[in-house]
């Protein structure tokens, strides 16, 4: 008789809203996705306790946790790897760091080929970073920091929009040819993502120490602002 499955929680905090996810590495036991206001802390291990009772799971039924490391908001990002860290170090469990556009890219298709990712980036500004398939998502560039306005305006037409912006900047893009061009991939998609990349890398065996994993900041002197727009 097959004991019981093990599980994977994954949370990602990067960005405008908080998600979790528990993965067995075949089906989703739970997802869940809420938007908070500077509540991270307060909220995360809550919504954790929650999401495994709601599944049927005990803590003991967690073989990792992973969790989204950024790029991502300096607040969002600190709560969210520190309650990884305290869950992974409690459970004895290894904590697999996930970079937010790794995630956000792991199920897409290589026929897209180019394609821009965009993540918010506060202030009304969007982080912007190129890619091109090659054997896998490979950045071209490090990223810049871009409005909305000149994200529209300096648009070509073939480029795919992957990430996640706010309901104002697709209300202006709305209307824009671009807007055939968007994939959206919020917490949920990312937390998803997480999951994914994290169990194949535990089934290969890596079990990467909790303490080793750091948070990506989207401010920082090596993310440079357009000027534009």
């Amino acid at each position: 008789m097959k004991g019981k499955p093990s599980y994977l929680l994954a949370l990602d905090t990067a960005t405008l809203g908080l998600a979790l996810a528990l993965f067995d590495g075949a089906e989703w036991a739970a997802v869940a996705y809420w938007r908070t206001t500077d509540r991270h802390t307060a909220e995360l291990m809550q919504r954790c306790q929650e999401l495994m009772a709601r599944a049927g799971l005990a803590p003991e039924d967690l073989i990792a946790v992973a969790v989204v490391s950024g790029p991502g908001s300096f607040t969002g990002l600190r709560a969210g790897i520190a309650a990884a860290k305290g869950l992974a170090t409690a459970l004895d469990c290894p904590l697999f760091g996930i970079g937010t556009e790794e995630a956000m890219l792991v199920d897409l298709p290589p026929w897209v080929e180019t394609l821009n990712v965009l993540l918010p980036a506060g202030r009304g500004r969007l982080a912007l970073r190129r890619y091109r398939w090659a054997e896998r998502w490979m950045p071209e560039e490090e990223p810049a920091l871009v409005s909305a306005e000149w994200v529209m305006t300096s648009w070509t037409p073939g480029v795919w929009l992957v990430g996640e912006w706010t309901a104002r900047d697709y209300q202006r893009w709305a209307q824009h040819p671009m807007a055939a061009w968007l994939i959206p991939r919020d917490g949920p998609s990312r937390a998803m993502g997480a999951a994914r990349l994290a169990w194949a890398r535990y089934q290969t065996g890596e079990r990467p120490d909790p303490a080793l994993v750091r948070p990506i900041y989207l401010r920082t002197p090596s993310v440079p602002e357009e000027a534009g727009p």
